[in-house]
């Protein structure tokens, strides 16, 4: 019995990650990702017989987080193949897809961390890893005598100890990993979740105005940063709908406010969040949609009846946020964006940015990559020491040239014989 990995797609590529691994009786498929940049409705869905069309012919799809380039073609995966997914993956990727009015397709197995989940004669173990995904897993697949590490997308970076993570990771045969850092050369160091924090907490010392944070709602650690920032300083912590749905979903223990009418979408009215304790109310217009109800709402007056307080801002509240902005004063305020470059370039977010900056606004960053920067990946490679290296989830995949000298790099992943 041998093990075969074949990597369908997203091997030079940054996202899209679809991986195959199969013996003589068992095929399974980890990860199911749409191209970045890629809508629900006209995703490229490859010719994969017996995973997207025909007769099932896979025995399960592993899924390594919510990110829409790992699942985002779960709607597309034929009926009758089981899907395995962390509990916290699920949760929030159906909080997120309910939230917009729409269902995710699929009903999954969930899996534990740490506990084997046997398909066949292939054994799929799920470890927490670090991540800018609530809850994201490497997989430990191990089959005929082999073990192999798909890190997933993980980084050093976040509020996990990595060193930690080091440590239950046993020697593999062959490490799957991601590098989509790489690109941005050598020497690149990403800073820390808690290093974004201090920088919050210096900046907001020298200023008195309110406080704005542009993040990701998807961004579970990024939520903590803002709200430990916001203690620290002595603001309100208040989100948006989303924002709150989110930290509500992944059951972070913070004091905050979700900001009423914090919604964008136009058919969706005005929204009018329920408070603590009135969870089964419903505001006119907003239907069936899921809200956050674990924080109380506080209203656009209240919330901005003095200066003191931190807001954090999703794509989907900037719109209505902004018809609000113009009737309050952001002198000495700030406005921290903590997203990706390419994001704050789309146009509504460009527009935002120039808009805070024209009524006085500060706009530092606060951001740093969901994603594990050379030193970390060097620190993977050499604690699970590979016999065998294929790079993912990157377009810098000769970086992994230097290990040649100590075992096999592949860099076109066909039915590679483990």
């Amino acid at each position: 019995m041998t093990l075969k990995i074949n990597v369908l797609r997203g091997q030079d590529q940054i996202g899209g990650s679809i991986i195959e691994m199969s013996t003589e009786t068992t095929r399974i498929i980890v990860d199911a990702g749409a191209n970045l940049g890629e809508g629900k409705l006209y995703a490229h869905v490859p010719k994969v017989p017996g995973l997207f069309s025909g007769k099932p012919s896979y025995d399960a799809v592993f899924v390594s987080h919510y990110h829409s380039d790992h699942m985002g073609l779960l709607k597309h995966v034929v009926d009758g193949i089981p899907i395995y997914m962390g509990h916290a993956t699920y949760d929030i990727a159906l909080a997120l897809s309910e939230y917009k009015g729409k269902s995710l397709e699929f009903s999954p197995t969930f899996m534990d961390e740490g506990v084997p989940v046997s398909v066949g004669d292939i054994s799929v173990t799920p470890v927490l890893c670090d991540h800018s995904a609530f809850g994201t897993f490497m997989f430990l697949i191990k089959s005929s005598g082999k073990t192999v590490l798909y890190s997933a997308d993980f980084r050093s970076t976040g509020r996990m100890d990595f060193s930690a993570l080091l440590d239950v990771l046993p020697e593999v045969d062959v490490l799957i990993t991601e590098g989509t850092t790489l690109s941005r050369g050598p020497d690149f160091h990403e800073p820390s979740e808690q290093e974004l924090e201090d920088f919050a907490v210096e900046t907001l010392t020298g200023h008195k105005g309110p406080t704005l944070v542009y993040l990701s709602a998807q961004n579970v650690d990024r939520i903590v940063t803002a709200y430990n920032a916001a203690r620290r300083t002595g603001r309100r912590f208040i989100m948006d709908e989303l924002t709150a749905l989110v930290a509500e979903t992944a059951g972070l223990e913070i004091d905050g406010f979700v900001l009423r009418a914090s919604h964008s979408l136009a058919d969706l009215g005005e929204i009018v969040a329920t408070s603590a304790g009135k969870a089964g109310s419903q505001s006119g217009l907003f239907g069936k949609h899921r809200r956050a109800k674990a924080f109380p709402a506080v209203s656009e007056r209240k919330a901005f009846s003095s200066p003191d307080f931190m807001l954090c801002l999703t794509p989907q509240s900037l719109i209505n946020f902004q018809k609000v902005a113009h009737r309050s004063s952001f002198k000495d305020g700030v406005l921290f964006i903590a997203r990706r470059e390419t994001e704050i370039l789309k146009p509504a977010a460009s527009a935002f940015i120039s808009f805070m900056k024209s009524i006085g606004a500060e706009v530092p960053v606060l951001h740093t990559s969901g994603h594990a920067d050379s030193g970390t990946i060097d620190r993977l490679i050499r604690d699970v020491c590979p016999s065998v290296i294929i790079p993912v989830h990157t377009e810098k995949a000769d970086w992994f040239a230097r290990y040649e000298d100590e075992c096999q790099v592949i860099y076109d992943c066909r039915d590679f014989e483990v």
